[in-house]
């Protein structure tokens, strides 16, 4: 009688339930074993759920991604891949089939014209070994991409599409406890590894305090990495106080030209100046999701191993974020902003009429190079179309690649680095099979698939700096990093909007090539309303207008070195940001002057 009950719980369990008992299995693309010329892409986790594996191929198939996977039950299983086609015309380039113990699935992936992230039905198939070999077999080098992989006993128990289900149904695929795992104590976190967050960790730790820096990628430098590969901009050598701007020059190779070499960029020096501060801990390809708080302030961190997709906790009394679209802030409620500001609002000479949604675009960048052989590149009916009238004649981009100005830059983040590939992949294709003899030589040789943002989020601190302030020249008591690069705003390029109006692809500079070096104040850099948040960064709590100047490289560093300083100064008084300027200023501008 019992084994009866037992049995009919357990048929009841299997019918009910996506559990494993029910003979699926699941597996997240990220975690091949072998992922073969397939990357990971992180980018977008928090829209779409998951990191995944990009075939960024430019053109060319990337090799196979392979790994091997535990089957409890043999015999006909069904398949499904959480993939996109990304730019269905009426089907899109990113192409690619799995294979099965070396049987190829007669299904092409990637290629049935749905553009949003979904479930394509793989068919079925039958396991004849316990150990089963997974092959994803890229057939375009176009962008193909993978999420995960989904095989269960039964036809009708396709995995949920919503995020929110999904997410609830990927943690118990993946058995993962309901609690995230310590990752420690400290008395900073830092979320960002780019120039700020890598300046506000070094200063905090040789001040004493132990830090955690955590970054979403493998390697540090954020825009300044080989990954994006922008130059730091800004002057650190007409500063108000002497002591700022040290630690950018550290982290400096002095490459001033955009889209250099690997090395001219400097990840390893980067990674090795942190890893040799004792004060610092470094938390690479580390995702940030969340937070707990207790009233208004942050009490820990939740972030995801990106690859292995184990959770952590990091407590702290203070935190920084230097992620640059704000995630930090955002997760924990902060106040924040995007667009532009009315002229109503900010009375700002520079601000439209009407707010409006538009944010200094996107770039990815690319180059090509000349080679010894002659090459072809695939006629590209999906991408964006050149024709005689209109065209460009570069061989790599320059910093005018821009786009996504009315986009938003993080909910439709994807969608704006897709719009780029497309771009760059038009105007290849065109100068390969238009242009033959002129571009023979010429090779698609690298392009970014990390997107370059110059703007997205900014949050509100007790002063919102303006371009008011920098005009009428406001000294504010609490002035500190100096920005010299004149308000530097980009909009879609004239031209560029005749043939391609509310998808331009180029942007112009309103530059102030006549700036006069500006103090921005203390206030800017933690948040009104979350008590222990600091900011550093292009998110600082600036307009619009006024981010065009303070959203270079070598002034965010600098401001890193002040947020530094101020944790310490937290710490030291058991204080909370706002009250290093309401009560311990004159320490902060004297930690500002040391030599």
């Amino acid at each position: 009688m019992i084994k009866k009950i037992l049995f009919v719980v357990l048929l009841y369990y299997c019918l009910v339930s996506n559990s494993v008992l029910c003979a699926q299995v699941w597996v997240e693309a990220e975690q091949f074993d072998d992922k073969g010329g397939w990357i990971i892409d992180p980018q977008f986790m928090d829209q779409m759920g998951s990191p995944y594996l990009l075939a960024h191929g430019l053109g060319e198939p990337v090799d196979p991604a392979t790994t091997t996977v535990l089957f409890k039950d043999k015999g006909a299983h069904y398949v499904w891949i959480r993939t996109k086609d990304w730019a269905p015309f009426p089907v899109g380039p990113g192409s690619f089939q799995l294979t099965v113990n070396n049987e190829e699935l007669p299904v092409v992936f990637g290629q049935d014209g749905n553009s949003l992230w979904h479930w394509q039905y793989g068919g079925k198939i039958d396991i004849k070994s316990e150990r089963v070999v997974l092959t994803l077999k890229d057939l375009s080098g176009f962008e193909g991409r993978v999420d995960a992989l989904y095989f269960s006993k039964r036809e009708d128990d396709a995995p949920p599409n919503g995020i929110k289900e999904l997410t609830a149904f990927r943690r118990k695929m993946l058995q993962m406890p309901a609690r995230p795992l310590p990752a420690g104590d400290y008395d900073l976190v830092v979320a960002g590894g780019g120039v700020a967050g890598i300046c506000a960790s070094i200063q905090a730790a040789r001040l004493g305090l132990k830090v955690a820096l955590i970054q979403n990628r493998p390697i540090l430098g954020g825009n300044n990495s080989s990954e994006i590969r922008i130059p730091m901009s800004g002057d650190i050598y007409r500063n108000l106080y002497p002591k700022l701007g040290r630690i950018v020059r550290e982290l400096n190779t002095g490459i001033v030209h955009e889209i250099g070499s690997v090395e001219q960029y400097g990840d390893k020096r980067k990674q090795s100046i942190v890893n040799n501060e004792k004060n610092i801990s470094l938390f690479l390809s580390m995702h940030v999701y969340g937070v707990e708080k207790q009233d208004n302030k942050i009490t820990a961190i939740l972030a995801r191993e990106i690859e292995s997709g184990k959770e952590y906790r990091f407590n702290a009394p203070l935190f920084a974020d230097c992620t640059g679209d704000a995630s930090l802030g955002v997760a924990a409620g902060a106040s924040h902003r995007t667009g532009r500001e009315s002229f109503t609002e900010t009375r700002e000479p520079k601000a439209p009429e009407i707010a409006d949604s538009l944010t200094l675009g996107t770039t990815n960048h690319w180059y090509a190079t000349f080679e010894k052989e002659v090459s072809d590149f695939p006629l590209c009916p999906w991408a964006v179309t050149f024709t005689d009238k209109y065209y460009l004649s570069n061989t790599s981009s320059a910093w005018f690649w821009e786009s996504g100005f009315y986009k938003d830059k993080v909910e439709d983040a994807e969608k704006v680095r897709d719009y780029n590939f497309r771009v760059v992949y038009g105007h290849w294709s065109y100068l390969k099979n238009k242009k033959k003899e002129e571009y023979a030589n010429w090779k698609l040789k690298w392009m970014a698939f990390i997107a370059g943002k110059r703007e997205s989020r900014r949050l509100e601190g007790d002063i919102m700096l303006s371009e008011l302030d920098i005009n009428n020249r406001i000294e504010y008591p609490d002035a500190c990093v100096t920005t010299t690069w004149g308000i530097d705003l980009h909009y879609p390029d004239p031209e560029n909007s005749k043939y391609y109006p509310g998808v331009e692809f180029l942007g112009i500079a309103d530059h102030d090539r006549n700036f006069e070096p500006y103090h921005i104040p203390y206030r800017c850099f933690y948040s009104k309303d979350i008590d222990n948040l600091f900011m550093a960064g292009r998110n600082i709590s600036a307009t619009h207008i006024a981010s065009g100047t303070v959203r270079v490289m070598k002034t965010t560093g600098m401001m890193g070195e002040v947020v530094g300083m101020a944790a310490y100064l937290c710490k030291k008084h058991q204080c909370t940001p706002r009250e290093v300027y309401t009560h311990y200023l004159s320490e902060l501008i004297f930690l500002q002057y040391l030599k």
